[in-house]
This record gives C-alpha cells, structure tokens and sequence, in this order.
C-alpha cells in the first residue's frame, strides 16, 4: 500500500492535498469500494471501477478497497515521509479529484508477496495528449522521480501520454513505474504501474494491461 499511496497522491492529487483529501474521506466514510472484478476462464483478471475496465494477465488480483481505507494509508504515509508533502503544490483545485480513484490491482510472487502494483485515478479532463504530456513530466519529477521518460503513445484505439521513472524514499527499495494518461471520451484515465524489479520492462506490461482499457 506504501508504493500505492505515493503514485495515487504524489501524482494524481499532489502532496499539498493529502490532508484535506484524508478529512473528506473520513467526513464522508465512504465505504463502498472502488472496484469490481471477474475472471475470466483463461485466468485473466477483468477489472471495473470508475466507468472503465482494464484486463489483467493471470497472476494479478483486485483489491476492492474504500476510500476510507485508503485515507487511513495515506495519513500514514504523509506522516512517515513529511518532506514529500511540504514539496508539491496542488495539481488540482476541484476536490472532487480526491474521489477519483477507480482501481486498485497487485501481483503476487510465489511466495505470496507483492512484487508490483496499479492503481487507477479518473482525472475529470480530456486535455489533447500533446499538452498533458509536459504537465505529466513535471508532476513526476516534483514527488522526487529521476530519471524520467514521457513520450506520446496509443493503447487500443486511444491516444495517451507515457511517463517512467525511477523513484527512492528513506528506508525503501529504489521503485520503477510507468503511468499512462489515457485520453478517454470525457476523461483521463490515468494508470500508475510500480513494480522494485528493475529488470522487467514495465513499458512492455503497462503495453499489456492498458490496451485493453474500455470505457463504459
């Protein structure tokens, strides 16, 4: 939840939100969860939530969390990494934005541990991917990415904005991600995939995963 709470609001919200966005979730407690999932007989993973679906390869699993779930990881989080908050401004003004995450999905080791993750947040625009792409860029590097990459891409029929980037907090393992901002009908889909395994090619699994997007 710890990789999860740092794409959801380091990009999607911006860090100088965290503690409102935690003040409205609990004023509201808002249990209902985000997503719904079904497998299908292949062992693949469809997963819906935000009035999109996206699916998994076998071997990944939805978390069907709350927002007052996720609130509670986020006050965690902003406690424990106080600098990261203190370093953003907000990239939303609309409130509304803190409500907007759609899914929640892991993959698991043989092990049982979790080796990557994607979240999902609904940003309420449909700005042409050749003017989101620069404010894409910039928002990864103001949470502390280096190393960041941003190219216009296509997954599907849908135009979209890549980003990747490597990113590391005190205490934790140096996390690579990839999001992708999909330029949907009425909004932006933006999908945030991490993973600590720096030999996989998350351009090649964020490809797999968010062709597959639907909306509706």
């Amino acid at each position: 939840m710890v990789r999860v709470a740092a794409a959801l609001v380091g990009l999607a919200l911006g860090w100088g939100l965290a503690h409102t966005a935690i003040n409205l979730w609990d004023s509201r407690h808002d249990n209902t969860p985000v997503s719904s999932s079904l497998h299908a007989p292949s062992g693949a993973l469809r997963v819906s939530g935000g009035g999109i679906t996206l699916t998994f390869p076998a071997g990944w699993l939805n978390v069907p969390t709350t927002p007052n779930q996720m609130a509670k990881v986020l006050r965690k989080y902003v406690a424990k990494y106080p600098h990261l908050r203190a370093s953003l401004k907000s990239e939303f003004e609309n409130m509304q934005a803190v409500r907007n995450l759609a899914m929640l999905a892991y993959r698991f080791n043989h092990d049982g541990g979790i080796n990557a993750d994607v979240t999902v947040v609904i940003l309420p625009t449909n700005m042409p991917p050749g003017r989101l792409m620069p404010q894409a860029q910039k928002a990864a590097a103001q949470f502390g990415a280096t190393g960041v990459h941003h190219s216009l891409a296509a997954f599907g029929k849908y135009q979209a904005v890549l980003v990747t980037y490597r990113m590391r907090l005190p205490g934790r393992p140096t996390e690579f991600g990839a999001e992708a901002f999909v330029h949907g009908p009425s909004s932006t889909p933006l999908i945030t995939l991490t993973t600590t395994n720096a030999k996989e090619d998350l351009t090649a699994i964020m490809r797999q995963i968010a062709s597959t997007i639907t909306f509706g």
